[in-house]
């Protein structure tokens, strides 16, 4: 596929605005995630404290 110059620029152009507007839209997905901290009997995922002093693979 040959284009000139002003549709090589008209591309670069495209695509570039497309990428700010994909990743502008994840940063307002993100803004809409919901977050919850649930501490009550610590449902959900189990988790280790590491306190200064002592590796992870310690425990």
């Amino acid at each position: 596929m040959r284009l000139t110059r002003r549709g090589r620029i008209v591309v670069v152009v495209a695509m570039a605005l497309l990428s700010l507007g994909g990743f502008w839209l994840g940063t307002r997905a993100v803004g809409h995630a919901e977050v919850r901290v649930v501490v009550a009997g610590h449902a959900g995922l189990p988790w280790v404290e590491v306190h200064q002093g002592h590796l992870v693979e310690d425990r």
